[in-house]
């Protein structure tokens, strides 16, 4: 999420622009353990630079800094829930996958977004927060489509046609 929003990936930055935006506003927290911080960093795969460039460092450090960025350190009880799901769950392939899912469970967090593969998303629903509710994987929400009216728009516009419809 965060490599997509710094770079501005097509067709997954706006999705992360509208999270963030939400965020701003109040209507949304932003939880993110501090693994992050290192997890941004990738090697390049094949000829595809697929992390964060060093230009990009502050931009990253500006936005996780931020007063509804809450970031959860990573403890033993992390550290060892995310070693149960890796060994109970094989389609979580990555330890760094498991730490952020552990960090949501543990924080009974609502949903768990992310962009990885069907490995992480097939497990919505399924895995068991701290408080016994299920944890929601899923991709991160669109911004609503601005071309698209509301039901009731018509209404507002012309209160005459709208009594005669009714």
């Amino acid at each position: 999420m965060w490599i997509a929003l710094i770079k501005r990936e097509q067709a997954r930055f706006e999705s992360c622009k509208y999270v963030i935006e939400k965020a701003q506003r109040g209507e949304v927290q932003i939880w993110t353990s501090t693994f992050t911080l290192a997890e941004v960093y990738k090697r390049k795969v094949g000829t595809e630079d697929i992390g964060l460039p060093e230009a990009d460092d502050q931009a990253f450090v500006d936005y996780i800094e931020q007063d509804f960025v809450f970031k959860v350190a990573v403890d033993t009880d992390v550290g060892t829930a995310a070693r149960r799901l890796l060994r109970k769950y094989p389609a979580i392939g990555k330890p760094q996958d498991a730490v952020h899912v552990a960090t949501a469970l543990l924080e009974n967090l609502d949903e768990l977004h992310t962009f990885d593969r069907a490995d992480l998303l097939g497990l919505d629903g399924v895995l068991d927060r701290q408080d016994g509710s299920k944890l929601r994987i899923c991709l991160p929400p669109s911004p609503p489509d601005p071309n698209e009216g509301t039901l009731f728009e018509g209404l507002e516009r012309n209160p005459d046609e709208a009594k005669a419809a009714g």
